[in-house]
């Protein structure tokens, strides 16, 4: 289990007031943001220069723990040697740089090619046991949302698109699907795809919502291709997280649109 560096608290130091401390972490969101802008080409301009909801700091101290499937002797689905583990891993970290940034604490459930458990490969019982402690990073935790991040495939080369999932019953997990799903179509821009419901072991185990992210089709050629590039890993990435944003912005419930949509 990967544990974000602690940030050093520095505004208890401070002597000044409650309005002057928002501003102040509006103020660092806005330079980590354009710090981040200029470390990935796509930068914050991606979508006609919408502007982030994250210069409000609803994410200070929100535990977000991001979930990067599979991985180790599992490498989920794999195609013309493009492996499902090594394409959700990279998204994993850099949608916890994001994070991070925006001020939230941030749980991987691995940092490296591994998987949680220590049954015998291949075996059910392993991929049973390596989910369940995957949540139980969550769970122990107390975090405030759960992230898995997978690749889709299916039989037909032309099925393409992300799209995000939460577990049936839950209505909190369905905005925090409905939120992010709504980033990715408006970012990426070659998605159609709305997010749905289903029954999942990570959903009906959680105590938190709880959304499964299938960031594209390794079976599709062309979405294989942009998956395996950094610059697309780091677009769909920002997706996710501006996705979180307007989750925990939202307040009762409703989800309001960022700036510019």
């Amino acid at each position: 289990m990967y544990r974000s560096p602690r940030r050093r608290v520095f505004l208890k130091r401070l002597r000044i007031g409650p309005a002057y401390k928002l501003f102040f972490l509006a103020v660092v969101a806005y330079v980590l943001l354009v710090g981040a802008a200029r470390t990935y080409d796509f930068a914050v301009t991606t979508a006609d220069r919408r502007e982030v909801a994250a210069l409000a700091p609803v994410l200070v101290d929100k535990l977000v723990v991001v979930d990067a499937g599979h991985g180790g002797p599992d490498p989920g689905v794999v195609r013309d040697g493009v492996r499902e583990k090594d394409i959700t891993l990279a998204v994993a970290l850099r949608l916890a740089e994001y994070l991070e940034q925006g001020g939230a604490r941030v749980l991987l459930t691995r940092d490296k090619d591994c998987d949680l458990a220590d049954s015998e490969p291949g075996t059910k019982s392993r991929k049973r046991q390596d989910l369940e402690r995957r949540v139980a990073i969550a769970n122990d935790n107390k975090a405030d949302v759960f992230v898995s991040i997978h690749v889709n495939s299916f039989d037909e080369a032309n099925e393409h698109g992300a799209q995000t999932f939460s577990q049936l019953g839950c209505t909190e997990g369905y905005q925090l699907a409905h939120a992010i799903q709504d980033e990715l179509k408006t970012l990426l821009r070659n998605t159609d795809r709305v997010a749905k419901r289903g029954d999942y072991f990570t959903g009906r185990t959680t105590k938190m919502p709880a959304v499964v992210v299938e960031i594209g089709f390794i079976t599709n050629p062309r979405e294989c291709k942009l998956l395996q590039e950094p610059e697309y890993q780091s677009k769909v990435a920002f997706a996710i997280y501006a996705g979180l944003v307007r989750y925990f912005a939202s307040g009762a419930g409703v989800v309001p649109p960022l700036t510019g949509e």
